[in-house]
């Protein structure tokens, strides 16, 4: 397993090979990686790699996002000279659970888990309880796996359903949702009342385990029964009320290989699902308060239970780019937030580079090469030595765009990487300190501060996430107030450091002022 409080790196698969292929001049699939990319990744101290949207594409549901006016509307608005062939299906409307055709073969995935392994990375990939693809092949064979019913002559299905002609009859099968939502039209709901569908599924979750080191569960509070059936009420067949998650993980640790179980969850359902086993789960909670710049609700958050085994992120593929969110003026405290918290800390490919725009995840190959070549994103590959390419099918003749990228964010983030790749922060105990002001001034309320204590290693980290000046009086553990007669505070990002007298913080604590959206980052001495 990895080192505590570990991080994990989601790379956007389809972005990330065609960035590869573009440099390299060919198509580049899993087997042919360059060592150097994972070199550099583990390198950036980066424990996970979590391939996002590996798994067979649908047809089905490639036809339904190239006719979906909304989703077009969106390329078009950001992808030069845009070709309704750039879009493909959903990673999230899976087909199969094999590599897509266009990236390689079980076979180049199992290779790939054992040449990160040696390495010391660890492989996540995606697993989706919830539905499949409405051409998944048990729509065929297994019918009865799905919330449906037969079909009446040639009467037309409901809303919310799709007509499939199966092995068995001709059936209306209901689209995947969740409770508060309109239905993902290119996917088929699973019913999680019935008990085929359930050790169906936990089969399928226990050969996926096999090809990774962990998996991250899209949506996983939506088969939690409570959910279900609020969600699907007599719809459902209702053979039983079992929980899928407590048998699912049983079987994945029954077979004594390490797995790490991320799930993806809100509505407060984070708890339960660590409690039915998993390993991590996705902290909504932190990024909404973040993004709402509630320091109070930060502050009351990040001291609950379970910290250690939440999900920390300021973005993904699902949520805007974190410097879009955040602006200049709050991004890197918002970097330090994330990165020196407990807890496993997400970082999104793009997203050292500053990257700006949000690319939804029905691009293909092709849609990504011309927002590669425009410069609007970038993948985090090797660009030393680009040159023109120019092979047969000439979809890679053209080289890199690097412009666009955004230096301050990039240099910061490898000096931030740097620091909290440390052991202190990932072997270490972490404590809130208390903030105190003065009478006329309580502007410590929009400082948070914590620290970080590993063997003899100290590191305090003093955070101004306000648009507003700060000043007020950090009090330290009792166990590091100073021995001797001055305390020495080097902060290595931003190149300073401080003398203050052991007295004077041990009557008052340790004094600070920051500008709105600045921070300290600490290693403590005496």
């Amino acid at each position: 397993m990895p080192r505590k409080n570990p991080h994990i790196y989601e790379i956007n698969l389809v972005g990330w090979l065609a960035a590869i292929s573009q440099r390299e001049g060919r198509p580049v699939g899993i087997r042919d990686i360059p060592a150097r990319e994972w070199d550099r990744i583990k390198e950036m101290g980066m424990d996970i790699v979590w391939l996002m949207g590996i798994w067979s594409r649908s047809p089905y549901s490639r036809k339904e996002a190239q006719n979906a006016p909304a989703l077009v509307k969106e390329c078009e608005s950001i992808i030069p000279d845009f070709a309704i062939k750039d879009i493909g299906g959903s990673p999230y409307s899976i087909y199969r659970y094999v590599p897509d055709p266009s990236f390689g073969t079980l076979t180049d995935l199992a290779d790939l888990k054992e040449t990160l392994q040696k390495r010391g990375l660890f492989l996540v990939l995606d697993f989706v309880p919830n539905h499949t693809a409405c051409d998944h092949p048990w729509i065929k064979t297994h019918p009865e796996y799905y919330i449906s019913h037969v079909k009446k002559g040639d009467q037309a299905c409901e809303k919310g359903y799709f007509s499939a002609d199966t092995d068995r009859y001709p059936a209306c099968i209901a689209h995947g949702k969740d409770p508060y939502f309109p239905p993902w039209t290119d996917t088929a709901q699973l019913d999680y009342t019935v008990n085929d569908t359930q050790s169906a599924m936990i089969r399928t979750m226990s050969r996926v385990s096999t090809y990774c080191h962990g998996m991250r569960c899209d949506m996983a509070m939506l088969v939690l029964q409570e959910i279900f059936h609020q969600t699907w009420g007599n719809l459902a067949k209702g053979e039983t009320d079992k929980e899928f998650w407590p048998m699912a993980i049983d079987r994945i640790r029954s077979t004594g290989r390490e797995c790490i179980l991320i799930a993806e969850a809100y509505w407060e359902r984070e708890t339960e699902l660590l409690n039915y086993g998993f390993d991590y789960a996705y902290d909504k909670t932190l990024y909404d308060l973040m993004v709402q710049g509630d320091i109070q609700g930060i502050r009351e958050h990040v001291v609950r239970p379970f910290q250690a085994n939440m999900l920390h992120f300021l973005e993904n593929h699902d949520e805007p780019r974190a410097l879009s969110c955040f602006g200049p003026d709050r991004i890197k405290c918002a970097m330090v937030i994330h990165a020196t918290l407990p807890g496993m800390r997400l970082w999104h490919s793009g997203q050292f580079e500053g990257d700006t725009l949000h690319v939804p995840v029905q691009l293909n190959q092709q849609g990504w090469l011309k927002l590669i070549r425009a410069g609007s994103v970038h993948m985090d590959i090797y660009i030393e030595n680009m040159h023109k390419n120019t092979v047969d099918n000439g979809v890679y003749e053209e080289a890199f765009s690097e412009g666009h990228a955004n230096d301050d964010i990039r240099q910061f983030s490898e000096q931030l990487l740097r620091e909290v790749n440390h052991p202190v922060f990932h072997e270490g105990k972490w404590e809130m300190c208390h903030t105190e002001g003065w009478p006329d001034n309580q502007s410590h309320m929009n400082i948070l501060a914590w620290c970080w204590r590993y063997r003899d290693e100290r590191r305090l980290v003093v955070i101004n996430f306000s648009s507003s000046p700060a000043q007020g009086h950090i009090r330290l553990p009792d166990m590091w107030l100073p021995e001797g007669d001055m305390f020495v505070l080097d902060d290595p990002i931003n190149d300073e450091t401080y003398y203050r007298s052991a007295r004077d913080i041990t009557d008052s604590g340790l004094y600070v002022g920051l500008d709105a959206g600045h921070f300290h980052f600490f290693r403590i001495g005496r």
